[in-house]
């Protein structure tokens, strides 16, 4: 999950929002990233109560709507989550796994 939560972060470094939103490509690789990301939220199992500071509902939600296209994807909000939201959603997964290093088991792979 880190490493997706990161990923996103790093492919928009450098852009604005018309600039991301303007390339395609780009945005179809973000929406299989958070798919992949919520895909992994989601068999987190119950870890999840462990750490309730990780949006674990929001990401699942993220992923079912892009996975099953719902309604009309917003690129532009998906730009402001990786801005605005991700930095902290990657810090609090660094410190659960800190907290898994340090004896807390996780089951599935944060």
């Amino acid at each position: 999950m880190l490493g997706f939560s990161e990923e996103l972060q790093s492919l928009v470094v450098g852009l604005s929002p018309t600039e991301f939103q303007s390339q395609r490509v780009l945005c179809l690789a973000v929406e299989k990233l958070f798919i992949n990301l919520g895909e992994a939220a989601a068999r987190i199992g119950d870890s999840n109560v462990q750490f309730p500071q990780i949006p674990w509902r929001q990401m699942i939600g993220l992923r079912n709507i892009l996975a099953h296209g719902y309604e009309q994807v917003a690129h532009e909000i998906l730009y402001q989550t990786i801005v605005q939201e991700l930095p902290a959603l990657s810090e609090s997964l660094r410190v659960a796994l800190q907290d898994r290093v340090h004896g807390s088991p996780v089951s599935g792979s944060l």
